[in-house]
């Protein structure tokens, strides 16, 4: 009887797998990002270089609950620092910084990368695919070292194919994470960001909205001017989730440290995870005396409970406190 209770078990997480990979392809190509061209306002900072050097603990790319082994070209396996380096680059030349990326290199500026991965999730064959991209580094100056996070949340219902999740998921992710993480490295090196009428014209975008809006409402952020952040607080409750999503990070992104209380309201009240997550991903951000004290008190309070939102959450948290690692899966 034990054995056939085994049997049957078996057989039914098999049919649940099934069920989730559907037609689900072992592999995906992934696009490169196309650089913003987000100029910063004034003359151009001097030439220099940015050591990025790999300290992760957990080298797997992309894991989750669909295997799915992510490529730049056919045959060729991303390799995360590598993207990283040659995107970073292109970012930076696309917004005037003349900043050449050097993998393992020695001087400074210098980005110590902890984590950077992707993970998928599926809850059923109707559900979205969903992709949760988490990067943490440690980036130092001639100011000192300041920890740097990122993380994006993305998700399609693929209908006809599951190429359909590729650029959504997959591509877009990546290309955030690489727009973000030039801005805050702008910002802490040089100083930069982007003029007045660049943050005006991006919000006379919004007018007229489309699939892709949510883009510039992540390039707001991206312009590290404050001139946005009135524009973003009214974008936190938009109707539209990946609209909202993009705001609540933003706010992070700009260091908007005033908006605390909105962003604390947001994390402990929200309907919906993501709003929760990505608040507490903008409070990580602030790094104020004050949002530490309330990212240790909340992992502290996380620590031990079980389910998907309690290890989600703790990861995000994790991102920006040093010596932390995201959890395993």
């Amino acid at each position: 009887m034990a054995h056939g209770n085994h049997l049957m078990r078996f057989l039914a997480l098999a049919a649940i797998a099934a069920a989730l990979t559907g037609c689900a392809p072992s592999g995906y190509i992934v696009s490169s990002p196309t650089p913003s061209g987000q100029r910063f306002e004034g003359s151009a900072p001097p030439a220099s270089e940015l050591a990025l050097v790999d300290a992760r603990t957990i080298k797997v790319f992309s894991s989750g609950m669909l295997p799915a082994q992510l490529s730049v070209a056919e045959g060729q396996v991303i390799d995360p620092m590598r993207y990283l380096a040659e995107h970073l680059q292109s970012e930076f030349a696309s917004r005037g910084a003349p900043t050449k990326v050097v993998q393992d290199g020695k001087g400074m500026p210098r980005l110590t990368v902890r984590t950077f991965r992707m993970i998928n999730h599926r809850t059923n064959a109707y559900a979205p695919f969903i992709t949760m991209t988490y990067f943490a580094g440690d980036l130092e100056t001639s100011a000192g070292t300041r920890r740097i996070g990122v993380f994006v949340k993305r998700g399609k219902v693929p209908v006809w194919s599951f190429q359909e999740v590729v650029e959504p998921t997959l591509t877009q992710p990546l290309s955030l994470v690489v727009k973000e993480l030039a801005a805050k490295i702008s910002r802490e090196t040089y100083g930069s960001r982007g003029s007045d009428k660049s943050v005006d014209e991006l919000v006379a975008k919004l007018g007229a909205r489309g699939a892709d809006s949510f883009l510039d409402v992540y390039a707001l952020g991206f312009t590290n001017n404050p001139r946005a952040v009135s524009t973003l607080v009214s974008l936190t409750s938009d109707g539209d989730e990946y609209v909202r999503l993009a705001a609540i990070s933003s706010l992070g992104t700009l260091r908007a440290a005033p908006q605390l209380a909105q962003l604390r309201s947001l994390y402990g009240g929200a309907n919906l995870w993501q709003d929760r997550a990505m608040a507490i991903k903008a409070i990580g951000d602030l790094g104020t005396a004050e949002s530490r004290a309330l990212l240790e008190k909340e992992i502290a309070s996380w620590s031990g409970q079980k389910g998907n939102e309690a290890l989600w959450t703790r990861r995000v948290i994790e991102l920006y406190l040093p010596g932390k690692e995201s959890a395993p899966d």
